[in-house]
């Protein structure tokens, strides 16, 4: 009784001090601090509102000055290249000039533009003599000629109707190749330019810099700023509630600057336009107009020498919102409901499906993350990003058949390594047996192939036993668990699957439908009326429902043990199931929404009341979430991020941007749209508002956000190994460690 009294009145204090004992002494002091509070603890710290430092992202600016500049030599040209090859090199000085060197004889370069006449300037040095250059724009020959074994501009004529209004392909191929160095490369590239127009080449020393950032002194006021170009372009999503911030520069004389934005619907609107004399003024302009929506963000120097204007410390900034502390808990149960489409349940969408275990927990004490993305379609590489917050390529199981790389960190064994006792329970060993011996678990229990059954009832008899051992031994723990439902085979659930069917129960769909049937309705050999569509899509959602009572059936363990309220609470799918929306059954077949859009659901007292976050979410941040919750520090390794600092603020958060990957197919998914290139290199790009079923393919006719997501795709393709998003930031959002690792330099802060 003293110390429940102790925890009432001192429960604050006490919630601090045992999560800062906890993460220095984890396994020592486990009981006894568990003892001084209900939940384990709360984050006392407050994460300062989010922001987007254009400084930081100066490499996704697009940049004028006669025309846009292809720039080699900085990691801005990412944006232009998406060959899956990465056929770029390092920037090497040859010459006492820098240039980039290209490994393969012939490059394809992508970019905006506004059509009619213009001139191509590329500017290079060939590594061979007689080297000649061939210019393709569009699948259309421009010119074959010379690249000289110098530093210089080759000009090549863009005649009228040449370049389109939009999205164009640019072919570069060179026809010798060097191997200097020990190394073979196709010249040093320095930049491309499309200028508008008829227009002379240039010699070396009148050359565009490769980046707009640079400290700027104007007297005695020096700032980090964009500058050097005559326009600079952004496209960004704006967040809610949000404001430009920039100082603007003038370094000589008097000078006419404008900010301008565009919105995919074509709406340009001039946020700034005015003259200003030599000096810095601060200026903050309102963005609540643009809010939740993508903008083409443009900042000009008009009429005036680009080097003798500047934008410093420009910043997209979040009005300020209140932060909650976010309790932490004992121990966590993840539950990775295998094939459960996001859309089956009435958290996420109208559904006929009924899951009134899951909406009640989470309208008690749950927060929706309603944007969540599968790490992939398939099984085995989405188990390993949900175990490890690592892409499948990183943490080595990038299909169905490759093994975790040895000595990759998971859930499980970051959490026995701070004491825990963790448990798996589950029945797709496709899917995770090969977890096993990597996870190091306490104990590991695929209970279908130990002559239990298959169902999902004889799974959390099991994972009640675990947890209940574990409380009465006063160790905290970890459980993983997979159940099978609603993966095939789709079985017949009396009293449940009758919701959805009234029957009859059709022989050629029957009471279970396996791979097979599948397979041969993709393939057209059984075609199905609507009535047995009706009898094969009852069994898929019965079997949701039946996840839903396995769920309850949990829960009331759980509370038998007393140990619910200690106990966070999971919810995900390792990947959705498609029912024919772009032809196939199933998954590990693409990354459309049927199969990508997953639930991530976190249960948990003071974790929320039906609360719905919109930030976008991926596999990759349950691993550093759940890590956190449990205030335990995750492994630097991870790179995805703790999603708690979202859940701590409550107010909106900034856009993101997320991948999904499945051998060399991959995506990009924002809030709003979703850009898709299959194993064949075929791109697919949807507008979700507009078309959430992803049925019109906007390629050809989007030139807005494609260009968005084509952008941050060569930073995904180059970098994606690397990436670590709680330093680096996410594709949309750079932090100062892409700045340090991508661009070599110290950021301006």
């Amino acid at each position: 009784m003293s110390i429940f009294l102790l925890s009432v009145f001192f429960g604050a204090w006490i919630a601090r001090v045992s999560v800062a004992i906890v993460r220095i002494f984890p396994t020592r002091l486990t009981v006894a601090v568990a003892l001084l509070s209900p939940l384990w603890g709360t984050n006392a710290a407050i994460a300062k509102d989010p922001a987007i430092d254009l400084q930081l992202n100066q490499a996704q600016f697009h940049l004028y000055r006669t025309g846009l500049i292809l720039p080699f030599t900085a990691e801005g040209f990412r944006k232009y290249t998406q060959e899956y090859g990465l056929p770029w090199g390092p920037v090497v000085r040859h010459d006492n000039r820098p240039g980039r060197v290209c490994k393969t004889s012939t490059t394809t370069l992508t970019f905006p533009s506004p059509g009619g006449v213009a001139t191509l300037l590329v500017r290079g040095h060939g590594l061979v003599t007689g080297q000649k250059l061939s210019v393709h724009l569009n699948g259309q020959l421009l010119r074959n000629t010379d690249f000289p074994a110098n530093w210089s501009t080759v000009a090549i004529e863009i005649p009228a109707g040449k370049l389109k209004a939009g999205e164009n392909a640019l072919r570069l191929s060179l026809g010798k190749s060097s191997t200097a160095g020990g190394n073979k490369s196709y010249g040093l590239w320095h930049s491309v330019e499309i200028a508008p127009g008829t227009v002379e080449g240039d010699t070396p020393d009148k050359w565009p810099p490769a980046l707009p950032g640079q400290t700027v002194g104007i007297g005695n006021e020096s700032h980090p700023s964009l500058t050097g170009f005559s326009t600079m372009v952004l496209f960004t999503e704006i967040p809610e509630r949000a404001t430009l911030s920039v100082s603007t520069g003038v370094t000589v004389g008097e000078q006419r600057l404008q900010i301008k934005a565009e919105t995919a619907d074509g709406t340009a609107l001039t946020l700034f336009d005015g003259t200003q004399k030599m000096g810095w003024a601060a200026r903050k302009i309102d963005l609540g107009k643009f809010a939740g929506k993508l903008i083409r963000l443009s900042f000009i120097a008009a009429n005036a020498d680009p080097s003798t204007v500047a934008w410093g410390n420009a910043r997209i900034d979040m009005a300020t919102a209140p932060a909650r502390e976010v309790p932490r808990f004992k121990n966590a149960i993840l539950f990775v409901v295998d094939a459960m489409r996001a859309d089956r349940l009435s958290i996420y969408a109208k559904t006929r499906v009924a899951t009134p275990n899951f909406t009640a927990a989470f309208e008690q004490k749950g927060i929706a993350f309603l944007h969540n993305q599968a790490a992939s379609p398939s099984s085995p590489p989405s188990h390993g990003s949900i175990q490890t917050g690592m892409i499948p390529r990183v943490h080595g199981v990038s299909g169905d058949k490759e093994k975790l790389v040895p000595g990759t960190p998971m859930i499980s064994t970051q959490l026995a390594a701070a004491g825990f006792a963790t448990g798996y329970y589950g029945n797709n060993p496709f899917g995770m047996a090969r977890l096993e011996a990597p996870g190091q678990w306490t104990e590991f229990h695929q209970p279908n192939q130990e002559g239990k059954g298959i169902d999902c009832v004889a799974l959390v008899n099991e994972m009640i036993g675990f947890a209940t051992r574990q409380a009465k031994a006063g160790k905290r723990f970890f459980i993983s668990s997979l159940p099978y439902e609603p993966h095939t085979p789709y079985r017949y659930h009396p009293g449940v699957t009758d919701k959805y069917h009234k029957g009859p129960w059709d022989p050629v769909v029957g009471k279970v439908v396996n791979g097979d049937l599948l397979g041969k309705i993709v393939s057209k050999k059984v075609v199905l009326t609507d009535a047995q569509w009706n009898q094969l899509k009852a069994l898929y959602e019965g079997e949701v429902e039946h996840a839903d009572e396995c769920y309850l059936q949990l829960m009331k363990g759980l509370e038998k043990a007393g140990i619910a309220d200690e106990t966070l609470f999971v919810l995900t799918a390792d990947h959705g199931e498609g029912m024919l929306e772009h032809g196939y059954m199933g998954h590990a077949y693409g990354h459309w929404g049927e199969v990508g859009n997953v639930p991530l659901v976190f249960f948990g007292k003071g974790l929320g009341k039906g609360t719905k976050s919109t930030v976008v979410s991926t596999h990759l941040d349950i691993a550093p979430t759940l890590i956190d919750l449990l205030g335990v520090k995750p492994d630097e390794r991870i790179q995805g991020q703790s999603l708690v600092p979202s859940i701590a603020r409550n107010g909106a958060w900034t856009p993101r941007v997320v991948s999904l990957e499945y051998g060399r197919s991959y995506a990009l998914r924002s809030k709003d749209y979703r850009y898709i290139v299959d194993y064949g290199g075929n791109e697919m790009f949807y507008d979700l508002l507009r078309d959430p079923g992803e049925q019109k393919n906007l390629v050809e006719t989007d030139r807005f956000g494609l260009r968005y997501l084509r952008d941050l795709t060569g930073f995904f393709l180059t970098h994606r190994s690397q990436w670590r998003t709680d330093s680096w930031g996410d594709l949309n959002n750079h932090r100062s460690g892409f700045v340090r690792a991508a661009l070599g330099s110290s950021p301006a802060d």
